[in-house]
C-alpha cells in the first residue's frame, strides 16, 4: 500500500511539475536519433530523480513507456507497435515484473496473457490465435 501511495505522489508531482523535467538520451539509432530516453526531475543538490522512461522508434513514434520511481521500473510500463497500437502492458515493482500482462496483436486482441511472481512466469498462460481464438494454455508452474 506504502509503494502505492508513493507512486501515486511521485505521479502528480511530475505532472504538477511537468515543466521541471529534462531530458537525458541514453542511446541514439544510427540516423542519431534518439532511441532510449530517461526523464528526470533535478534536486537542488544537482543530482538527477529519474521518473519516466520511454523508448522511441527510429521513425520517432513511442515504443515503451512507463514510470521510473527509486531509480527503477515502477508501475504499468507499456510498448506499442509503430502504428501506436498498444503491443504489451505489464506492471514492475522495484525494477521486477509482478501482476498480470498481457501481449496483443497489432488488431488489439490478446495474442498470450499471463501472471508474474517475483519476476518468474507463474500459473496459467493463455494464448491465442489472431482472431481471438484461444490457442492453448500453459502452466507455468509445472516446468
Amino acid at each position: 500500500m506504502k509503494r502505492i501511495v508513493l507512486a501515486i505522489l511521485l505521479l502528480v508531482a511530475f505532472f504538477s511539475c511537468s515543466n521541471n523535467i529534462k531530458e537525458e538520451v541514453l542511446t541514439r539509432h544510427e540516423d542519431g536519433s534518439r532511441k532510449e530516453v530517461r526523464y528526470y526531475v533535478e534536486n537542488e543538490d544537482g543530482s538527477k530523480n529519474y521518473v519516466r522512461e520511454t523508448w522511441y522508434y527510429m521513425e520517432g513514434m513511442k515504443h515503451l513507456d512507463g514510470p521510473i520511481i527509486g531509480g527503477k521500473r515502477n508501475g504499468i510500463f507499456e510498448t506499442y507497435y509503430k502504428s501506436g497500437a498498444l503491443m504489451s502492458k505489464g506492471t514492475f515493482i522495484d525494477g521486477i515484473r509482478e501482476g498480470e500482462a498481457f501481449t496483443y496483436y497489432e488488431n488489439g486482441n490478446v495474442k498470450y496473457q499471463g501472471s508474474y511472481v517475483n519476476g518468474k512466469e507463474c500459473g496459467i498462460w493463455k494464448f491465442y490465435e489472431e482472431n481471438g481464438e484461444l490457442d492453448k494454455e500453459v502452466n507455468r508452474d509445472l516446468r
